[in-house]
C-alpha cells in the first residue's frame, strides 16, 4: 500500500458544508475544494484526484453531468455522488451515490475503498 494519502476533491455549493466536510475528510485524505460543478471540473482536470465527493443540486453543471464529464475524459475516475434525493437521473455515471444527511463514516470508508481501487 502507497504511504501517499489518496488524493479528494469535495465539490459542494454550500460554504458551510464544504468545509465541515472537508475537515473531516483531512483526517485521513488529502482533501482539494471546489464550490460549484465547472470549477470542480477544473480542479480535477489541474489535480487528477483519486475520489470526486460532489453533491448533486450546484451551480454551473450538477454533479451526475459532472460526473459524466469527468467518466468521458478519465474512465478510471471514482465519483461518488451526494444526494437529498431518493433517485438521481444520470447517478450511472456514479461509483458510489450516497443520501444525505451523510453519514461520514459511510463517505470515509467509500473514499478508502474506490479511492484504493484508483490506484491499482
Amino acid at each position: 500500500m502507497s504511504t501517499d494519502r489518496i488524493k479528494v476533491l469535495l465539490v459542494e455549493d454550500d460554504g458551510d458544508s464544504r468545509e465541515l466536510l472537508a475537515e473531516l475528510l483531512e483526517v485521513d485524505f488529502e482533501v482539494r475544494t471546489a464550490g460549484d460543478g465547472l470549477a470542480g471540473l477544473a480542479a480535477f482536470e489541474e489535480e487528477h484526484p483519486d475520489v470526486i465527493v460532489t453533491d448533486e443540486s450546484l451551480p454551473g453543471i450538477c454533479g451526475t453531468v459532472l460526473a459524466q464529464r469527468v467518466k468521458e475524459r478519465h474512465p478510471e475516475a471514482r465519483v461518488i455522488l451526494v444526494s437529498g434525493f431518493a433517485q438521481v437521473e444520470g447517478a450511472e455515471h456514479c461509483d458510489v451515490v450516497l443520501r444525505k444527511p451523510i453519514d461520514v463514516d459511510r463517505l470515509s470508508a467509500a473514499v478508502e475503498s474506490l479511492g484504493e481501487a484508483a490506484r491499482h
